[in-house]
């Protein structure tokens, strides 16, 4: 069992990923407040990917990664990917790019839902 984590967007899944306990944690805890009353699915604002830079640039700095480190793209095959399996380090040089798509996203078309379960 592990943790999925899906983005939603009229019942649609925009992105998801798998096991990415640290960035759902960040994630959670910049929560734009839960959907609906009695469930655990919540609003993901620009201002929760703020405390998500947040954790990206404190993990870079603990890590040794300078900014040019972090990756632009995110390959197909990162959606699969069991975090539990990949290193840290390695992980966050993709977070940006995430956070970089999910923001274009919310610019776009307003606020996303985050679904997970464990």
């Amino acid at each position: 069992m592990g943790l999925d984590i899906g983005f939603y967007r009229d019942g649609e899944e925009v992105f998801y990923l798998r096991n990415h306990d640290n960035f759902f944690e960040a994630l959670a805890n910049g929560s734009g407040g839960n959907v609906y009353e009695d469930y655990s699915d919540f609003y993901v604002t620009l201002d929760t990917l703020a405390v998500l830079e947040g954790m990206i640039e404190d993990g870079f700095t603990d890590c040794g990664l300078s900014p040019d480190e972090a990756l632009a793209d995110i390959p197909d095959a990162f959606h699969d990917l069991d975090a539990r399996d990949t290193e840290w380090k390695d992980l966050l040089r993709y977070y940006p790019a995430i956070v970089a798509f999910l923001a274009e996203d919310i610019c776009e078309n307003g606020p996303l839902i985050c679904g997970w379960s464990a």
